[in-house]
């Protein structure tokens, strides 16, 4: 009978015969990958269905399809997971970072975020911590350039975002609009903010007990508002409870006028247009902002959208009711002006 002796340092040795064999040393970064993929299936294993794709990586480890009340919804995710051996903490506002991102991953990342969010996460193996990205495509889009410079991409910060709502955070992102929703009601509302401004100013300008004048314009709003604002950036306290469920829904305003379904009242229109008007224009020109702060990616991604966002300047101080209304009075009087070259702009270096 042969005896089997089994050495720490990874020597298997039998010794009746005296041959020693050595086995394969398990390499360090695999067994972090290793772990870290364990421990987000764990924290996150309420959010929905894992599937592993990890056999290929090309800059994303899974796909996360959101199961809501046991049901799978259609909605999913992509997911790069780093370990936190690359992970790095900005001791100035917390903030995590993970360096070495190759040009190439962040056009995949890009490319993918127009059909599902790409979120990336970063696993502290020592307190099994997890820190999650926003959707990268914004990101990604800003650090793409001329180079070949790896980048770092900043997740949320420490003391805000970690392992206790990482799951509440996927699950938001997984079934928020994607890039595709959200650049085309951009677009739309570009191209369409004389017409909501003029409609703005009318139900407060008008007898209020007029039906408006434009209810097709009442409706592109409030299907542009359910793409380009947040759940949580709209604060609906200040309305009764059956309003804020039908805050974004055309027929709820509808049904509330006493006229026939297409009339509409002003005053009626008045308070959700006013609690929510603020908030888009500023979406606007949060939008604006992120687009031509990646300006080289959309030169050759996608030119038009680029002068549609460049020439469609939003002010910046449109934060308030009245300051809207001023703004909206100006245009009716002076039209909008446009100025701006877009030409001169493209040669400008990035």
């Amino acid at each position: 009978m042969v005896l089997v002796q089994f050495v720490a340092a990874g020597y298997y040795e039998p010794l009746a015969s005296g041959i020693i064999m050595k086995f394969p040393n398990r390499i360090k970064q695999h067994k972090a990958e290793s772990d870290s993929y364990a421990i987000l299936l764990y924290k996150l294993r309420k959010v929905g269905i894992f599937r592993n794709l990890t056999d290929n990586d090309y800059g994303i480890d899974f796909e996360i399809e959101i199961v809501r009340d046991d049901q799978v919804t259609g909605k999913y995710l992509k997911a790069q997971v780093k370990s936190s051996e690359k992970l790095k903490i900005r001791k100035k506002d917390k903030v995590p970072t993970v360096g070495g991102i190759k040009q190439s991953t962040l056009h995949y990342w890009a490319e993918l975020s127009f059909k599902a969010n790409v979120l990336a996460y970063a696993v502290d193996l020592e307190t099994e911590n997890i820190y999650v990205t926003r959707p990268l495509f914004w990101q990604a889009t800003k650090l793409i350039d001329a180079s070949e410079k790896t980048k770092t991409i900043e997740f949320l910060p420490v003391d805000k975002y970690h392992s206790e709502i990482a799951g509440g955070l996927t699950y938001a992102y997984g079934l928020a609009p994607t890039v595709s929703d959200i650049i085309h009601s951009h677009k739309s509302a570009l191209k369409s903010i004389e017409e909501i401004i003029e409609f703005y100013v009318g139900i407060f300008h008008y007898d209020i007990h007029l039906p408006t004048d434009s209810p097709d314009t009442f409706g592109l709003f409030l299907e542009l508002c359910k793409t380009l604002l947040h759940e949580g950036e709209v604060d609906k306290s200040s309305l009764p409870e059956q309003d804020q469920k039908g805050l974004l829904i055309y027929e709820h305003w509808a049904q509330k006028g006493e006229l026939v379904f297409d009339e509409i009242p002003n005053y009626i229109l008045q308070e959700p247009m006013k609690l929510l008007m603020p908030l888009f224009i500023k979406s606007l020109k949060k939008y604006s902002n992120l687009v031509l702060a990646a300006k080289y990616y959309w030169k050759y991604k996608n030119h038009n959208y680029l002068r549609i966002v460049y020439e469609n300047e939003i002010p910046t101080d449109l934060d308030t009711h009245d300051k809207i209304l001023e703004w909206g009075y100006g245009i009716r009087l002076d039209g909008r002006s446009k100025t701006r070259d877009f030409y001169s702009y493209l040669l400008r270096d990035e």
